[in-house]
């Protein structure tokens, strides 16, 4: 399999060149060798960013944590669709029978099925869904959430777009008000995106708040400057992270109270990045030695039964390398914890913990700057 898997890709990068959502035919398909392999609900894939800057594609690598003597499936979209995804793998999202992924350099979001495959619509062509602004420019999508059966996507342009799932096109879109929303959670049906406008011309210091039952914006609600991770909590509490101005503005990690604008400060300068795993919300912050050049990882907990801020690591020391730890997924069905790391030069690596924080596994991503793990079960 291993052999075939490296033919499929040499014959792959031999036939075309490298393009990002390409409506080009694809007349030299068929001498790719067949591709396929097998899935199961015990299953994840890995979204590797790339670097368009180094010329790195983004890419797509399946794993099973539970199999034994599994062995990562690299270069899935590739091989199955016999394209490069293109640029600035951002966001995944399993939602159904399908998957939704975002290349914010490519402006791209992808429809396929849940083995990479890219679904067709009516007319046969790829479902490649590329958002334009009203003036026919990209509007750069990012983070994806579903909620009854629709998903939803946030762009660089400062619109959520509302994508039809059984079309597989955008039906609507919203104004923020701001530009460069990031991450979006939603809660008691509405939609929270943090507004960073790091490219505007003031730092953006908002969440936006949509109503999903009328696709209408509501009221803001004020944050630190320059958010950019936002999630929530199954008690409907909003957690936010603010980078600040990098100035006299510390990074901040807020609280929004459930089904309130109430907003409290956690901590300051404590995180980069977060994931909520039952009680705890996991922390990770990238702390950066102006000395010595070289970044490390410092890990913590936020109990929110306490409602304070462990400083101490919530996985096992010593059994992997975390140094540039990029960010934190958890399994919402066994609890595991996924640690990727990447130095943004180098393949990254995907780091397993139980979830009482003892090691399980490693694996090589395939790629360079991993964003998550996304879990076949997909989301409800």
């Amino acid at each position: 399999m291993k052999k075939i898997l490296l033919k499929s890709v040499f014959f792959a990068m031999l036939a075309f060149s490298l393009f990002s959502c390409s409506d080009d035919d694809k007349d030299d398909k068929d001498i790719i060798l067949p591709f396929d392999f097998d899935i199961s609900n015990t299953g994840f894939y890995v979204l590797n960013s790339g670097s368009k800057g180094a010329n790195i594609p983004a890419s797509l690598t399946y794993f099973d944590a539970n199999k034994n003597n599994s062995q990562p499936v690299k270069e899935v979209f590739l091989n199955q669709n016999k394209i490069e995804p293109g640029y600035g793998g951002q966001d995944m999202l399993v939602y159904g029978s399908k998957m939704y992924i975002t290349m914010t350099q490519s402006n791209c979001i992808y429809v396929t099925d849940k083995k990479g495959k890219l679904l067709k619509y009516n007319d046969g062509s790829d479902a490649i869904i590329k958002p334009l602004n009203s003036g026919g420019q990209p509007q750069q999508p990012r983070s994806v959430a579903a909620h009854s059966g629709n998903v939803y996507a946030s762009t660089y342009d400062g619109d959520i777009v509302r994508i039809d799932t059984t079309a597989m096109t955008i039906d609507k879109k919203v104004a923020t008000g701001g530009t460069y929303p990031e991450e979006v959670t939603v809660v008691n049906n509405k939609l929270y995106t943090v507004i960073s406008d790091y490219m505007g011309t003031g730092a953006g210091k908002n969440v936006a708040v949509i109503n999903l039952a009328s696709f209408t914006r509501e009221p803001d609600i004020a944050v630190t400057v320059n958010p950019t991770k936002i999630t929530s909590d199954k008690n409907g509490n909003i957690y936010v992270i603010s980078s600040g101005n990098y100035n006299d503005i510390l990074p901040a990690l807020q609280k929004i109270a459930a089904g309130t604008s109430t907003v409290t400060t956690i901590g300051t300068d404590v995180a980069t990045n977060m994931e909520v795993a039952g009680d705890k919300l996991l922390l990770m912050k990238e702390v950066y030695d102006n000395v010595t050049k070289k970044s490390s990882t410092r890990l913590s907990y936020y109990d929110m039964k306490t409602d304070r801020i462990v400083d101490e690591s919530f996985v096992e020391s010593g059994k992997a390398d975390l140094t540039n730890t990029y960010n934190i997924t958890v399994d919402p069905a066994t609890n595991n914890i996924y640690l990727a790391t990447s130095d943004y030069k180098n393949e990254g690596s995907m780091h397993i913990f139980d979830g009482n924080g003892k090691y399980v596994n490693s694996f090589k991503t395939g790629g360079i700057n991993p964003m998550g793990a996304y879990f076949i079960t997909g989301v409800k």
